[in-house]
């Protein structure tokens, strides 16, 4: 009930939003807004939705949004309701910079905002409830939306955390979802 109450308001502002801009613009543009959703997970421990919600209008901007349940309780999950202890925080964000910089001294193509200090800014640290899921492997992914950790060219980059080294910090319950 909280997930279809959450998504019913997101999209009533969504569209909210699109209709004003339309109103503001008149005749003078075009513009979508399109909002779908796929289910990730759905195991008998786990429920996990993704919400696509795509915007169009002269360019286009597609942003991503995860519910998550767990089963056994029926409430909704965030990332730090998975961990034991709050220093899980600082451990996925070192992994994923550690990812960040394998990639970018493997690919020069690649840019992320790691250690970028002459750029002014720099990914700083997953919150408590930054997106993520478990794929279907167990492991913990951390999605980011487009210009939140690199520039655009570089899309809605993904790092996937092993769930052996997380494993020790994780709730048990969550370590297995998948069994």
């Amino acid at each position: 009930e909280n997930i279809n109450k959450d998504i019913t308001e997101l999209t009533e502002e969504i569209v909210k939003e699109f209709y004003k801009e339309v109103e503001d613009i008149g005749n003078n543009g075009h513009g979508a807004v399109y909002v779908d959703y796929d289910i990730v997970t759905n195991t008998d421990k786990w429920f996990t939705l993704k919400l696509t919600v795509t915007s169009v209008r002269g360019s286009g901007s597609v942003y991503f949004k995860y519910y998550h349940i767990d089963r056994s309780t029926g409430k909704n999950v965030y990332l730090a309701d998975i961990f034991e202890t709050s220093d899980y925080s600082t451990i996925i964000t070192e992994n994923i910079k550690e990812q960040m910089r394998q990639q970018m001294k493997s690919n020069s193509d690649l840019t992320y905002w790691v250690d970028s200090e002459d750029l002014g800014f720099d990914f700083a640290a997953v919150s408590d409830s930054h997106n993520f899921y478990f794929d279907e492997n167990g492991n913990l992914v951390i999605p980011f939306d487009k210009y939140e950790v690199a520039p655009g060219y570089m899309g809605h980059p993904e790092f996937t955390i092993n769930k052996n080294e997380i494993k020790k910090i994780m709730k048990d319950k969550y370590t297995n979802i998948f069994k």
